[in-house]
């Protein structure tokens, strides 16, 4: 197959992600979020408790069904799910059933897309071109969400004048179906060498057994909590510095979408060519001088330009870490037949962060206004120095079973 075909491939899987933007307009569209549903910032945080209630243990399980299934099969069951439970959301006007339907987003999402996502993802990559292979797709993804996000911004006055903001979660579900459409028609499963109908438990023991599995997930943790956590950075400028609310936006949607299409694929190829410890270890330090900066900064509007740039610059070097996240996992040679059941064990370390993260920040908002962001700030430090450490110990491992270019 050629590089093109394979990045086509790559980009039309990232379409498939946009299921994810629907349990997370709650934190993209934060303030439009609580005024629809009528919410506030601690429901709004259980909101995204209950989906990784579902999601946590799906992103294990969900390896082991893309180690088994399909993968091609789980795309399009995840997306005809995840459509339904959009719809429905439009029409809910009760919290107790909005919680039931954040409950099954962990379930058409994480447990079904996302391992089987990340497998067909590796398939495409070539020997040592891992990086570059995850960078492109986020790349892609940042795309995808930039048009559909900043075209739901773009269009707010007719979307409030349609019927309200919760008209979108039906706009997503009908896209979604589309996509079910395209991916049935235009995309091919992976070759039956490279699935795993040889699956068995014991896949699942080499998986857990596996050092890199545990240190990738340590490090997707670490990282996860600054890409959950600057979700706040939207009300942050505009609770503490007075920015806009169209503004504050405009930048979480920037940190989801147009920082990553810059930066991600950057971040591919440098870690290509000095490998994924060191490339973290230097990202993360960054963004730890940058969280301890903006830990001081006097909480007024005359300070708004510099909270604003700090903002900036931390997710911009956050866009560039991510294309990191996954790549220890085919870095330290684990086999393709587990590829799918070590992804989901580290996406499931990782992601546990949503358990608990949201309603935390909530109820430090909630329990000391703005005083609560320091305290934000303070969790993303300690994330960054989880990353660092375990990068340092994946250096250690990578020395002693891969043989590596001197740095």
């Amino acid at each position: 197959m050629t590089n093109r075909k394979k990045y086509a491939i790559i980009f039309l899987l990232a379409f498939s992600c946009l299921c994810y933007n629907l349990p997370y307009l709650s934190s993209t569209f934060y303030q439009q979020f609580l005024d629809a549903f009528a919410l506030s910032n601690t429901q709004a945080g259980m909101l995204l408790s209950m989906f990784s209630l579902t999601a946590t243990p799906g992103y294990l399980f969900g390896g082991m069904l893309a180690d088994k299934f399909s993968p091609k099969k789980l795309i399009l069951i995840s997306q005809i799910l995840t459509a339904v439970l959009g719809i429905s959301m439009t029409f809910l006007n009760s919290y107790s059933l909005l919680l039931v339907c954040y409950l099954g987003f962990g379930v058409s999402t994480t447990f079904i897309h996302w391992s089987a996502m990340m497998k067909l993802i590796r398939a495409q990559a070539s020997e040592n071109e891992e990086g570059k292979a995850f960078g492109f797709f986020e790349f892609s993804y940042a795309i995808v969400g930039a048009i559909a996000s900043y075209g739901i911004l773009a269009a707010m006055d007719s979307i409030i004048s349609m019927g309200g903001f919760r008209i979108v979660t039906s706009v997503y579900g009908v896209v979604l179906l589309v996509i079910a459409v395209l991916i049935a028609v235009l995309l091919k499963d992976v070759d039956k060498g490279i699935s795993s109908d040889s699956f068995n438990v014991k896949m699942v023991g080499k998986a857990l057994v596996h050092p890199v599995t545990w240190l990738n997930g340590l490090i997707v943790m670490g990282l996860f909590i600054l890409v959950r956590g600057t979700s706040y950075l939207n009300p942050y400028l505009t609770s503490v510095f007075g920015a806009s609310v169209t503004l504050g936006t405009s930048i979480t949607i920037a940190n989801r979408t147009v920082l990553r299409m810059v930066f991600s694929p950057l971040g591919g190829i440098l870690i290509d060519r000095m490998k994924t410890p060191k490339f973290l270890v230097l990202t993360c330090a960054a963004m730890i001088a940058l969280c301890v900066i903006s830990i001081f900064v006097p909480n007024d509007s005359g300070h708004m330009t510099i909270a604003l740039i700090l903002v900036l610059v931390l997710i911009s070097v956050l866009a560039l870490s991510r294309s990191g996240m996954y790549t220890p996992i085919p870095e330290a040679g684990i086999p393709l037949e587990i590829t799918g059941t070590a992804m989901g064990i580290c996406s499931a370390i990782g992601y546990s962060t949503d358990l608990w993260l949201f309603t935390l920040c909530g109820n430090w908002l909630d329990q000391h206004g703005n005083s609560g962001y320091k305290y934000i700030f303070m969790l993303f430090i300690a994330g960054l120095a989880l990353v660092i450490v375990s990068s340092l110990l994946l250096r250690n491992y990578e020395k002693k079973h891969i043989v590596c270019p001197a740095e």
